[in-house]
């Protein structure tokens, strides 16, 4: 029987492997896990302690998340959701953060002292910075002076004592201070006197290792679209790096205004999302710089382009994909980010021994503190609207707010909803940074670099095609 040329597409049609289906087959490790090092690359010349980067989505990633990662060794990409001013001026503050923890934690001169007794309690400090409406930092308040302030009625202005702050440059003073016991808080000002943050002494004890820039501050990238170049050009010499923000890179008018926008900035370029093998050496050949790509195409938890255009390049298989295209190409120097359905540090560590040098993270890190979305309670529990990018709301509010968007798709193809509230980020990098450490190890490897030669993976059907298992 001939078989014709559709019929050959279907037989012949290529096996896409998921997440559910691959598996860490155990090596034996040379080392422990918690010796297992993560040290990585975002981009060329972009440097992480762990191999963690945001997604710029406008629910996950403001000011707070990108200090939050850099602050612990990832980066974070800045949404593009917004005008180019108030894009340009996320990115500034997160380079003038200086590199520590800054909390919202200080009272206001006409809050009850029995209110703020109540305050300093709940965070566990004995004092905290007394800030007014103008943004002055008025002194320090005691929980020991506010239990007597409390008892006679009167307000935390009426118990304010001087106490010193810190410029942000004076800031590893401040912790040195806090060290040494005398103070649970510091408050740093700018340069103007104007009230920044509050550093807690918590902040003393937990390991930080902050990605910073040639001049000492933190590092973050930003979201662009290829077509808009004076953003690129706004935001160039701000970031460190440059993300394209396109859901099919692989486009005859996307790659040529891509190669024109790589020649007129100077951070870092990364191209994406990507999908093929096809694709990478297109754009290798077509853009004269690329510093990284994005690779993965509708595999996000709240992406529905493979329901929508019936279009999938699912991470784990995109990431092989485009790192064997690289390496064939004498370009295995530039670092994939693995972008799209990592929920886990078990798929972190799959797209790793892949090929990937970093993964990007939106569900992992809605839900956090951090996470630039509010608050919401419902029936006692709290929440974080999530909402894909490509979603009707997240378009709306693009349209909105940048007058330059460009419009070339009118059909969703992410969904919106709701995330559990997960507390601070910091917790949850923690709890995801012991998990890549632990399947690196079992894969029999002590880092990433390891990781790519030795890992070994088995395949196994998804979980809903295994049968019935019984437990004797």
């Amino acid at each position: 029987m001939v078989l014709g040329r559709f019929v050959d597409r279907l037989v012949g049609s290529e096996r896409l492997y998921v997440f559910e289906e691959l598996y860490i087959v155990p090596g034996r490790a040379p080392v422990d896990p918690d010796k297992v090092r993560l040290e990585t690359r975002f981009s060329r010349s972009i440097r992480l302690g762990i191999p963690v980067a945001s997604a710029p989505m406008d629910m996950v990633t403001g000011v707070e998340m990108a200090v939050a990662l850099a602050l612990r060794g990832g980066i974070g990409v800045l949404h593009r959701n917004c005008s180019r001013e108030e894009q340009v001026e996320m990115a500034r503050r997160v380079k003038e953060h200086p590199p520590v923890p800054l909390t919202g934690l200080r009272l206001s001169p006409v809050e009850p002292a029995c209110r703020a007794l109540g305050e300093l309690r709940a965070a566990g400090v004995r004092d905290a910075p007394v800030v007014d409406s103008a943004g002055r930092v008025l002194g320090y308040v005691r929980l020991s002076s506010l239990r007597g302030c409390c008892r006679e009625g009167r307000s935390v202005g009426e118990c304010v004592e001087p106490g010193e702050v810190y410029l942000l440059g004076e800031a590893g003073e401040a912790m040195r201070v806090l060290e040494r016991g005398g103070r649970d808080t510091a408050a740093v000002v700018s340069s103007t006197g104007y009230y920044l943050g509050t550093i807690v002494f918590d902040a003393v004890f937990e390991e930080l290792s902050p990605v910073l820039d040639e001049d000492g501050r933190l590092r973050v990238a930003a979201a662009i679209s290829p077509f808009d170049m004076e953003r690129a050009r706004m935001l160039d010499g701000v970031v460190d790096a440059l993300v394209s923000d396109v859901a099919h890179f692989h486009n005859d008018n996307v790659l040529r205004a891509a190669a024109r926008l790589a020649k007129e900035v100077s951070a870092d370029f990364i191209a994406g999302n990507i999908g093929t093998a096809a694709a990478a050496r297109d754009v290798a050949s077509i853009i004269e710089r690329v510093d990284g790509f994005r690779v993965g195409i509708g595999g996000g938890s709240i992406c529905v382009t493979a329901q929508v255009a019936g279009a999938f390049a699912p991470t784990p298989w995109a990431v092989a994909q485009v790192r064997d295209a690289l390496e064939e190409l004498g370009m295995g120097d530039v670092p994939v980010i693995a972008d799209g359905g990592i929920r886990t540090p078990a798929d972190a560590v799959k797209s790793l021994a892949l090929g990937a040098s970093c993964v990007m993270l939106g569900y992992v890190l809605a839900g956090t503190d951090e996470a630039s979305a509010p608050l919401i309670r419902i029936g006692g529990r709290a929440y974080k609207p999530y909402r894909g990018m490509a979603s009707r709301g997240a378009l709306e509010k693009r349209f909105a707010a940048d007058r330059y968007s460009r419009i070339v798709k009118r059909m969703p193809e992410g969904i919106e909803g709701l995330v559990e509230y997960k507390g601070p980020v910091s917790r949850v990098l923690a709890e995801f940074v012991e998990g890549l450490k632990a399947g690196i190890g079992y894969a029999g490897a002590s880092s990433i670099p390891e990781l790519w030669e030795k890992a070994v993976l088995g395949r196994a059907p998804p979980r809903g095609e295994r049968g019935l298992i019984l437990s004797i």
